[in-house]
């Protein structure tokens, strides 16, 4: 008998919220359709720019996180899948950290190790910002005498961005992933 209370007042409260939910597509007029388009259109392009001004806060901020999903050695190497969530490169203000896989050798074949560093050392920073998003630079030698260039081309509207890495001894290895602040 309990039960059949439960169901009973659970029913009259979802007939209660239909009976109140706003018009549907199908009951509205053409005017009525036209104008609810459009206000979604300009809410939709709001949400735009604000992630547009999202992405160039955190980038200007020095502050974000790269997460790759795929490497490659250049210029037509084997295509590498990452899925691990372990690996990043992480820009924090004034250092670097990165715990990425990364292809070394000076001949082939290639193999993989992990490039695991936290240095200070970044060298020549720069972002310039274009119609796509903005481009990233700077060298830093990881404790080494190997000079390596970061170079990140991070799509705004996406989130999606490509690292290359070059390097005076290693083949150079290109990244695809996401960007994410650091709070």
């Amino acid at each position: 008998m309990k039960h059949l209370y439960l169901i009973l007042v659970a029913t009259m409260i979802a007939l209660s919220a239909a009976a109140q939910a706003p018009e549907d597509e199908s009951t509205m007029t053409r005017e009525q359709r036209e104008q609810h388009h459009e206000q979604r259109v300009e809410e939709r392009a709001v949400r735009h720019q604000n992630e547009l001004k999202y992405m160039d806060s955190v980038v200007l901020s020095r502050n974000y996180k790269f997460v790759p999903n795929s490497f490659q050695q250049e210029p037509a190497g084997n295509m590498h899948q990452i899925y691990s969530v372990l690996y990043f490169l992480s820009m924090r203000g004034d250092y670097i950290d990165i715990d990425m896989p990364y292809l070394v050798g000076e001949v082939p074949p290639y193999h993989l190790t992990i490039m695991n560093y936290i240095t200070f050392d970044i060298q020549k920073y720069t972002a310039v910002q274009d119609e796509d998003g903005w481009t990233v630079s700077f060298m830093s030698n990881l404790y080494s005498t190997n000079t390596y260039t970061f170079t990140f081309k991070i799509y705004s509207i996406t989130r999606e961005a490509v690292l290359t890495l070059a390097s005076q001894m290693y083949p150079t290895v290109t990244y695809n992933g996401t960007v994410q602040a650091i709070y």
